[in-house]
């Protein structure tokens, strides 16, 4: 029975949380690191739990079965490592045959959150993102969560840090503030952008204050944004930071120690990079969950 009695999740800051988490199992350490991290959130979600595991369809003239039942196994140690480590959550296994991000892609239509380990059972090593996972978060029509760390079941974590752009800032925000006040954690939001600056001591003054004045408009920018969240969410603290760096050095060094950091898909619609190089180098640099967020 899932915690509280409930199929799905409460409204939080007048935001649906329902919908069950999806997660793919394939045996490997991430897998199972993804798997922690998935229970975790259902538990504080109180949601339910899909575990989705794949296996390769079987050759012409040959069966499968002890792949099959080595998978059930799989399954059935998953689901009880579930229930040990979160009371109350269901956590109910699927056995599919063929390319397991295709099959989370399309169960993904039916869940609030699908949740991957950053390398699975067949991946090389030195590529943090394995195969599945890139396919999951670049495809998924619902938000991602890359756990590349376990996030303990408890309350009075470390902070949740959100990147801001300019194209997904409402998503990442409703993530951003939605899972700060599940976990009862502080939010850090970021915006970070690249002001061109001409190395000419002749007019450094000049551009220093053409930097203020920038940065100030970008500040307030960023609480006007904010303002209607903290309405909403008036349990969550929040502090804002503009920073004058590119995104991706700016959200690995502001993340260090974090929980968990909220991202957009940042879709420069390039199929050779689909998730765009800031979010592609936050899941590859901080050494923490990294969720990318998609509209509802």
């Amino acid at each position: 029975m899932v915690l509280g009695g409930a199929r799905h999740g409460p409204a939080v800051g007048g935001i649906s949380v329902d919908g069950p988490i999806l997660v793919g199992v394939d045996g490997s350490e991430a897998g199972t690191r993804a798997l922690d991290w998935a229970a975790g959130e259902a538990g504080v979600r109180r949601v339910a739990l899909r575990l989705l595991h794949a296996l390769p369809e079987p050759r012409a003239g040959r069966g499968n079965g002890p792949e099959r039942d080595e998978a059930r196994r799989l399954l059935d140690r998953a689901e009880q490592r579930v229930r040990r480590r979160v009371e109350g959550v269901e956590a109910t296994g699927e056995l599919v045959e063929g390319d397991a991000a295709s099959a989370l892609v399309a169960r993904a239509r039916d869940a609030g959150m699908v949740v991957v380990g950053t390398r699975g059972s067949g991946g090389l090593a030195g590529l943090m993102l394995g195969s599945v996972a890139f396919k999951v978060a670049a495809h998924s029509p619902v938000t991602v969560a890359l756990a590349s760390a376990v996030r303990e079941p408890t309350t009075g974590r470390p902070e949740i840090v959100a990147g801001l752009d300019g194209t997904s800032a409402g998503a990442v925000l409703a993530e951003a503030f939605r899972e700060a006040s599940l976990w009862q954690a502080p939010l850090r939001v970021v915006h970070a952008f690249r002001f061109f600056q001409v190395p000419d001591p002749v007019h450094s003054a000049e551009l220093a204050a053409l930097l203020r004045r920038h940065r100030r408009a970008e500040e307030r920018r960023i609480e006007e944004a904010l303002a209607g969240w903290r309405t909403r969410f008036p349990d969550v603290p929040v502090t804002a930071e503009v920073v004058n760096d590119s995104a991706r050095k700016a959200l690995p060094r502001v993340s260090a120690g974090a929980q968990l950091v909220v991202v957009g898909p940042h879709d420069h619609r390039d199929p050779l990079m689909p998730l765009g190089s800031v979010t592609y180098t936050v899941i590859h640099r901080c050494g923490c969950p990294v969720l990318i967020a998609r509209p509802a």
